[in-house]
């Protein structure tokens, strides 16, 4: 069998920047292991793997870097995804960086997301930088900045960012805007409740414009409008009126 066949054999294309096959087979045999297709695989000036693209259909990916194709199936353990124009459609993601890139469904449990587009999955640990998070299952980890559209949160730190709609189960929310959904617990430190329901929860300060509170605790804050059910009331300022007015009692009382 020639290289050339036994490449094909691999699901291998082209082997660029001087990667050899017998370089793959002592520093990345797992690749050998590995169900790809069409791959182009190159090395760059710190003798990293790069994948330049291909379809990786299922196997164990150990480090390097993923520059563009199809992540079909497979175990992530390490490394840098840079596939801004490609896609992962299932799979465990362990560790490591992504860069960019469209995440259709999945596991992931550690590592820190730069940006990109999360369409489903569930999501265990790990830092979140920016990026668009349409749907799924959010269990802990810090999320620093982006767009949530729809999900499950049910615990971690929130720094800042849009929430859309969802379920807000429980944990930290620091700052940002929150535009509907349920919040079932937690706490809230600052930012802008435009609507939705609370459930419970302490709530230390932010402006709340429009909703439905039904218990926990409100330490200080803005309440434009809305529906105060039950729960303890601090203090804070209340459009009532026309006015603002400082008040020591819930706007249920109030109103």
């Amino acid at each position: 069998m020639t290289e050339q066949e036994f490449l094909q054999k691999k699901g291998i294309k082209e082997l660029r920047n001087g990667l050899t096959v017998k370089e793959i087979g002592q520093k990345f045999p797992w690749i050998f292991r590995a169900k790809i297709k069409d791959a182009i695989l190159g090395k760059n000036r710190r003798n990293n793997l790069v994948w330049y693209w291909g379809v990786w259909e299922n196997g164990y990916w150990e480090n390097g870097i993923f520059s563009d194709g199809i992540w079909k199936n497979g175990v992530w353990r390490g490394g840098l995804w840079n596939n801004e124009n490609g896609y992962w459609q299932n799979g465990y993601w362990y560790d490591g960086i992504w860069k960019d890139g469209r995440w259709e469904n999945g596991i992931w449990y550690n590592g820190t997301w730069k940006d990109g587009t999360w369409v489903n999955g569930v999501w265990k640990n790990g830092k979140w930088v920016n990026g668009i998070w349409w749907d799924g299952t959010w269990e802990n980890g810090k999320w620093c900045n982006g767009e949530w559209d729809n999900g499950t949160w049910k615990n971690g730190i929130w720094k800042k960012g849009e929430w859309w709609t969802g379920t807000w189960e429980n944990g930290k929310w620091e700052n940002g805007t929150w535009e509907k959904g349920i919040w079932k617990n937690g706490k809230w430190e600052k930012g802008k409740w435009k609507n939705g329901t609370w459930e419970k929860g302490i709530w230390k300060n932010g402006k709340w414009v429009n909703g439905i509170w039904w218990d926990g605790t409100w330490k200080n804050g803005i309440w434009w409008d809305g529906t105060w059910e039950n729960g303890i009331w601090k203090k804070g300022k209340i459009y009532y009126k026309d006015k603002w007015i400082k008040s020591t009692i819930s706007p249920k009382e109030l109103f």
